[in-house]
């Protein structure tokens, strides 16, 4: 009966109890790529082109200097009000 069986330590099944949504997206993306579904469009046109991030670079820097000179202009207009009060409440 039990002269010849060996021990056979039981297994050890793994279960994975973290579950990564980029990693499985990234694999049906790769199944995808090779059956071949994963077409670019005779119309597509990239929006990217070169010289693109200078220009919108060119823009931010355009945008922020335009909001610090209003910024500037209002402090100042404001400081001159307080001056204006101030000097017709203390006559």
């Amino acid at each position: 009966m039990g002269l010849f069986s060996l021990y056979k330590p039981k297994e050890y099944n793994y279960r994975y109890i973290y579950y990564d949504p980029k990693k499985e997206a990234a694999k049906e993306r790769e199944k995808k790529a090779a059956e071949g579904e994963n077409k670019i469009p005779e119309d597509y046109k990239p929006g990217i082109h070169r010289g693109t991030f200078r220009e919108m670079a060119q823009k931010s820097k355009q945008m922020r200097t335009e909001q610090i000179r209003q910024s500037n202009l209002r402090l100042i207009i404001i400081i001159a009000l307080l001056f204006a009060i101030a000097y017709f409440l203390l006559r």
